[in-house]
């Protein structure tokens, strides 16, 4: 039960809804799907006065161009799910959508730009978007603004939204590519404890132009390069010498409930492989 006092707003212009949350700044929140802010007003976690619903600005639609998809800030999981497979990279979107942490009421009610702007670091949806490049298409008090993934997810919980502005929708480009995502976690509906998606370049044999971005362990995505540890044949060291780089290349591990950092810094050199694997054994 909320039992905090809410003002309800279903604005049907997207400037009606910037003016709401320009006006009303921290007082107010933004309402998708609501799989991240309605448990947070239930248990008393956030003190809000007003919620901007985005049901009847649309957004509701992912866009699939020659070059492109684009993924509009009220498209499920599930929707994602039941589109047509996407094209090239823009496949990861429905792998990661596949394996949504919290099994079928999250996939029909949670979306990719929800998470994404909640940045909470044991989720699966930041380091996708880093990975595959994504633009994240903000609106506010000035007009639209974009940015890539990298740059808008700033610590845990913290992105690169400024007052009275929202995401409308990301777009990945629909280049080919090799992929391989793999994600850690203790059960079938608990957070990732650890993920990573590699992304590798269609031609070409072995790791070569291999890049890697893992999440969870760490407040904000960790984009890898993998060229600096390959030998002039394209082949990585050994396990242990590559888990060892990969361990090295993490700041401050990420620390919850579910794992100490230690261990996902541990854990962060298999995981990184196991996706590297995957993306080569979907080619052969």
């Amino acid at each position: 039960m909320i039992r905090t006092a809410l003002r309800h707003h279903a604005p049907t212009e997207l400037a009606e809804a910037v003016a709401l949350l320009d006006t009303y700044a921290e007082r107010a929140a933004v309402l998708g799907g609501g799989t991240m802010l309605v448990p947070r007003l239930t248990r008393g976690d956030v003190d809000l006065d007003h919620v901007i619903d985005l049901r009847r600005l649309g957004f509701g639609a992912a866009t699939v161009t020659a070059g492109s998809v684009h993924v509009g800030a009220r498209v499920t999981y599930a929707h994602l799910l039941a589109a047509s497979a996407f094209p090239g990279a823009a496949q990861l979107l429905q792998r990661v959508a596949g394996g949504i942490t919290g099994g079928p009421q999250i996939r029909c009610q949670g979306t990719i730009c929800g998470s994404a702007a909640y940045a909470n670091p044991s989720t699966e949806v930041p380091a996708a978007l880093v990975a595959l490049d994504a633009t994240m298409h903000l609106h506010g008090p000035g007009g639209p603004r974009s940015i890539p993934a990298a740059a808008f997810f700033l610590d845990a919980y913290s992105v690169d939204l400024r007052r009275g502005e929202l995401l409308t929708g990301v777009t990945v480009a629909a280049r080919a590519a090799r992929l391989g995502y793999y994600k850690l976690k203790l059960a079938e509906g608990s957070w990732p404890i650890a993920t990573a998606a590699a992304v590798l370049p269609p031609a070409g044999v072995g790791y070569t132009g291999a890049v890697v971005t893992l999440g969870a362990i760490s407040t904000r995505p960790i984009r890898l390069d993998l060229a600096p540890m390959l030998d002039d044949s394209g082949r990585l060291p050994s396990d242990a010498d590559l888990d060892d780089w990969v361990a090295e290349q993490i700041g401050e591990p990420w620390d919850d409930e579910l794992a100490p950092g230690s261990y996902r810094r541990m854990v962060a050199g298999v995981v990184l492989r196991r996706a590297l694997h995957r993306a080569l054994e979907e080619n052969r």
